[in-house]
Order: structure tokens, then sequence, then C-alpha cells
């Protein structure tokens, strides 16, 4: 299963699946190799019906995090109504 992915022609690897006590029953630990790749991957299972909800999140490494940061220091912004 750790190849399902990859298997059905989006690529990326599946992780883990751990249950849980909490607000979900289950979670999934799944790479992508990009958002659109990881969204398909979510619709198809969502859509087969065995999952009544489904939330995702997108992980990035600490150097994506510095990245970031060092990006935000030149953006211009103000505040609504500052």
């Amino acid at each position: 299963m750790g190849d399902y992915a990859s298997r059905n022609g989006v690529g990326g690897k599946l992780h883990g699946f751990w249950y849980a006590f909490g607000d979900y029953d289950g979670l999934v630990l799944f790479e992508a190799p990009n958002n659109a790749a990881a969204g398909a991957v979510a619709a198809r299972a969502f859509s087969g019906g065995a999952l009544k909800s489904y939330a995702t999140t997108v992980l990035f490494t600490v150097e994506e995090a510095i990245e970031m940061l060092k990006q935000a220091q030149h953006l211009a912004y103000r505040p609504p109504g500052g």
C-alpha cells in the first residue's frame, strides 16, 4: 500500500495510517510531489464514500520556513484599516 499513489499515476508515497481519539478517527501521512497530486488522492479517497469528511494539512521543512520568512521581509503589507 505504501506506493498506492505511484501505482495510480500521481507519484508520492504513503508513509502510514493511524487511528486516533479526538477530532479525527484516523490520520494518514502521505507525501506527494505537489499539492495537486495530494488533492487528487484525497478527492478520490473521499469520493469513494468510505470517508465522512477529510482535512488536509500541507507540511513544510525548516528550510522552506526560513525561505518563507526571508521572502516575507520584502513584502509591503499594511493591516486593514491601518
